[in-house]
């Protein structure tokens, strides 16, 4: 979900759905109750200070919000991930934020002139053409997705007031030396282990297993045995397909679409490339950094003699990543680079190769095999596409309408139909019992239907639910509670279960037993021999990285491994990871580099500086609601 925004911040249409998102992703606040959907548009639903949020504004940020992230999910959108999400909270928290963020704007004196907002407007990509702001282009995009020129500046206007406040904060923030020491030293401190490990499928045949042990076992444990609850619903199913051949897509619908999803169609600027890398380290010495340029010089002379650069690439290049590939990092495009090689990368036609360039990586040398200027699709060739993306969009949207009537019957009525009946060109069917993973007869597997019938009372009827195949209604028959099933039937999982459980108690004990006579003085291959065990070492383990290699994720081990030392290595606990049981012995620890923390300290800085802000941008924001006294539902008119 993230990447896809990141993808598409570029999109002022995008912007303008989302103004305020992201703040909710950031802040998070997410505990606003969700009010009823049949109060009037003219109802106050929060006051932010002397300012008022009605009912309408909520809607129309909440139909935003549900239409871009229906672009992103797609068909896997549903109803049911909209109550999930909690993206009618999500709305009107946004919409909070927004007024908290602009009313301190003006209370600290922030300002975007005309001149800055005339700017930013003519910037936007969408309404140039031929590099240049076209006027008529911009009122008539605004005019499609039903906006002013007023509005749509306003919430520009708004959108980077927004942007000066959290630059504000931003620049509040300070991060001391010894902070970004105590953090580098947390990212890079690593220590290296080794483990004695014990595993429990090694114990299964060893467990003594009876009838009346597991009998014992089964009845202390029925309801790990229990069968899964089920129901039995009514249903009525409107499936797009029915209604696309009454779609109509008109030429106006397609331009529309081409233009407000120009992004879909553009292909960036990118070149194809190889390059070889001689590495150094940050603060190498001059005459490293002398001796390696040598080489690649000699590498360089032998290219433009004729030999192959992706063959000396192979042989020289210190890019594991790419050496086997003849140094081919594929197409690349513009940003993706380090910025010293992208400049001359950029610069080289098809075929040239580059003198020596210098990077944070080290010396290269870059040879250009392709070159793809950006384009973009003629809407003549895309036409055909779009009208499928619409027609498909217009059909699922008759059939939600078609649902919806349906409903609405339903609710008049004040039941729902018989099964077999048929109401408006839709006939009521029933599944059998199902379970919540099971394959719901002719529907298959849909989980959004399974996820609204296990909700329901029996006699209970749904709101329209969205699925992979169509919109339903469901009205619940009949559940069937879980039942412990007799013990001949489950027999063979009881003892499945039992051997497991026991031979893991049995490997947690010998592992116990291991780390005790380790702890004693008996060398670790003493013990492994002995005790038919597996002995492991990690390599070098970074504490932020959380996986361990050869181990797994454990986050405990970890928290113990940077607490042992050479004079206390064995840690005081087995470790149980992915069902086996792990005794840990510090090998090594490595300590990170001054040098190296002084080279990288202006990212760092950038980084720390940015989580500390985000930080300080939710207190600031958690006590602005304070100050404010934000007053949420139950609000008079």
């Amino acid at each position: 979900m993230l990447s896809y925004m990141r993808k598409q911040s570029g999109s002022w249409m995008i912007k303008v759905l989302l103004f305020g998102v992201a703040l909710s992703f950031v802040i998070g606040f997410g505990i606003l109750p969700t009010l009823q959907d049949e109060e009037g548009a003219g109802l106050i639903v929060a006051e932010v200070g002397e300012t008022r949020i009605t009912r309408g504004e909520w809607n129309q940020a909440f139909e935003n919000l549900v239409e871009v992230y229906r672009r992103v999910y797609q068909d896997r959108f549903s109803e049911e991930m909209i109550k999930q999400m909690r993206l009618r909270e999500t709305a009107l928290d946004n919409l909070i934020n927004k007024v908290l963020q602009l009313d301190e704007a003006a209370r600290l004196g922030l300002q975007v002139s005309d001149e800055e907002l005339r700017a930013r407007i003519r910037s936007l990509p969408y309404f140039q053409q031929d590099g240049r702001f076209a006027k008529q282009k911009y009122l008539r995009l605004l005019q499609m997705n039903r906006l002013t020129p007023g509005d749509f500046e306003r919430q520009q206007r708004e959108e980077m007031l927004v942007d000066a406040f959290q630059n504000f904060v931003r620049g509040t923030v300070k991060v001391s030396e010894q902070e970004l020491w105590n953090s580098y030293v947390l990212d890079k401190e690593q220590v290296r282990l080794e483990a004695l490990v014990v595993t429990p499928a090694a114990f299964e045949q060893t467990v003594e297993v009876s009838e009346e042990a597991l009998r014992e076992y089964f009845g202390r444990n029925a309801q790990a045995f229990l069968t899964p609850e089920k129901v039995k619903v009514a249903y009525v199913q409107v499936v797009p397909e029915a209604y696309r051949e009454q779609v109509k897509v008109y030429t106006g619908d397609i331009e529309e679409y081409y233009d407000t999803h120009i992004e879909e169609f553009s292909t960036p600027e990118d070149l194809r490339m190889r390059h070889i890398l001689l590495r150094l380290q940050p603060g190498a010495e001059e005459s490293v950094r002398m001796e390696k340029r040598k080489i690649l010089e000699e590498v360089l002379e032998r290219v433009n003699a004729g030999e192959d650069f992706g063959e000396l690439a192979k042989i020289f290049s210190e890019d594991t990543g790419s050496q086997k590939a003849g140094g081919d990092l594929g197409y690349v495009k513009r940003g993706k680079l380090v910025p010293e090689v992208e400049k001359v990368a950029f610069s080289l036609k098809p075929g040239e190769i580059s003198d020596i360039v210098s990077s944070a990586f080290g010396l290269h040398l870059i040879k250009v095999e392709d070159y793809r200027a950006s384009s973009v699709e003629p809407l003549e060739d895309v036409k055909e596409k779009i009208r499928g993306t619409l027609t498909e969009e217009k059909g699922w949207r008759m059939a939600r309408r078609k649902a919806e009537e349906f409903s609405w019957d339903v609710k008049e009525k004040g039941a729902f139909p018989g099964v077999g009946s048929s109401q408006a060109d839709l006939t009521v069917k029933e599944t059998d019992f199902f379970a919540r993973q099971d394959t719901i007869g002719d529907l298959g597997k849909e989980p959004s239907f399974a996820q609204a019938a296990f909700v329901l009372e029996p006699g209970e009827v749904s709101e329209v639910v969205r699925g992979e195949k169509g919109y339903y209604l469901l009205s619940l028959i009949e559940r069937k509670a879980p039942e412990t099933p007799p013990f001949a039937d489950v027999r063979d999982r009881v003892e499945e279960r039992f051997r497991r459980e026991e031979s893991t108690k049995l490997a947690r004990q010998k592992a116990e037993e291991i780390l005790e006579a380790a702890e004693s003085g008996t060398p670790v291959d003493t013990l492994a021999e002995q005790e038919g065990v597996q002995k492991i070492d990690t390599g070098l383990v970074n504490r932020l990285r959380r996986f361990i290699p050869r181990i797994g994720a454990s986050e405990e081990i970890l928290e113990a491994a940077f607490l042992l030392t050479e004079s206390s290595p064995w840690s005081k606990e087995v470790f149980e990871v992915n069902g086996k049981f792990y005794a840990i012995r510090f090998m090594e620890r490595v300590e990170p580099d001054r040098q190296a923390f002084q080279a990288e300290k202006a990212e760092l800085r950038t980084q720390e500086v940015t989580k500390k802000a985000q930080d300080v941008y939710r207190q600031w924001l958690a006590e602005l609601r304070e100050q404010q006294q934000v007053k949420v539902g139950g609000v008079g008119t």
